[in-house]
């Protein structure tokens, strides 16, 4: 299970890149400066339906990959605090989409707050998982989701609140949670099996 679970992981955080990527490259004068991400997925982008296949995919991978994380450590504390945030990106990432952005009104709303969910839930949920010790109890795993979520939250700040460019600022605020998800991904495509966390675990005290 852990290691269909890192295969999942990677997969969906290197195919998201990828399809960025490459819709990115097909509208012309495109920028990962100064464009969101959600731009790529309107209806009027040439490759709007992988892009917004690629954002449900994602979410709902870095959903399966906490759960296995949680059910195979078994962290003391904070499990559900964790799971509730990382259900908040996997759901506000699917939701994004589903609604594209671009069609205004209500739409517009809901794919705002989609956005929303995704960003600020999945940063927590990092930050929560150098708390409780996921991906690994290291220093350097806790260190690095501290640094990650710190950065992903800093960069959602900047994005609502200062004229600093709205592509770079969503980029940093949503590839912390990428680059999170990747590192767990193939710490558990390695791992020898459930009793890895636990053995972690012992060894701390």
């Amino acid at each position: 299970m852990r290691r269909a679970a890192g295969a999942l992981a990677l997969a969906a955080g290197i195919g998201y890149l990828t399809v960025e990527a490459i819709a990115a490259s097909r509208i012309p004068a495109y920028s990962y400066v100064g464009n969101v991400v959600s731009d790529l997925g309107r209806p009027t982008s040439p490759l709007a339906w992988w892009m917004n296949a690629a954002f449900r995919v994602q979410g709902m991978a870095f959903v399966v990959t906490g759960a296995v994380l949680i059910a195979t450590s078994r962290p003391t504390r904070g499990a559900l605090t964790f799971t509730v945030f990382a259900c908040f990106y996997g759901a506000g990432s699917v939701l994004v989409g589903l609604v594209p952005s671009g069609a205004g009104g209500t739409t517009q709303l809901l794919h705002v707050a989609g956005a929303t969910a995704a960003i600020v839930g999945g940063n927590l949920a990092l930050l929560t998982a150098a708390v409780i010790g996921l991906p690994r109890r290291s220093a350097s795993a806790r260190a690095a989701g501290y640094a990650l979520g710190g950065m992903g939250l800093a960069a959602a700040a900047a994005l609502i609140s200062t004229g600093m460019p709205q592509g770079a600022c969503e980029r940093a605020a949503i590839y912390t949670i990428i680059a999170w998800q990747l590192v767990a991904g193939v710490g558990l495509l390695l791992s020898t099996g459930p009793a890895d966390g636990r053995r972690a675990r012992g060894r701390t005290r």
